[in-house]
């Protein structure tokens, strides 16, 4: 995988396991971003790490996972079972938008 890959494939898993890091209009804003750039995997990328720059605890969440996996043979490492992901635009889209609906789900309040 390149480097671009990388950071696209360990931020959708972010959204799908540590989906609290995004609020509702961060996911909104990442949706515009995307569908602005072309079906490109670095253009993607490089417009996630714009958006994680001005989001540093997002950022430090994906420099974790990507610091697991830059560790040598024979150092303690963490779980690095990250699934690989489809990454093209439609994809992350849709990612995106599962977390927002599984987000809003969340915060309903049950009827009693």
């Amino acid at each position: 995988m390149s480097d671009y890959e990388i950071t696209v494939n360990i931020f959708i898993h972010l959204l799908n396991t540590q989906s609290s890091l995004f609020s509702a209009e961060d996911r909104i804003t990442l949706i515009k971003l995307i569908n602005n750039r072309p079906d490109d995997i670095k253009s993607l990328s490089n417009a996630i790490s714009d958006w994680l720059s001005e989001h540093p605890e997002v950022d430090n969440a994906l420099a974790e996972f990507e610091e697991i996996g830059k560790r040598g043979p024979g150092d303690k490492q963490a779980n690095t079972n990250i699934p690989k992901y489809e990454l093209d635009k439609k994809n992350i889209l849709n990612e995106i938008q599962q977390s927002l609906s599984s987000a809003k789900e969340i915060k309903k309040p049950t009827s009693t």
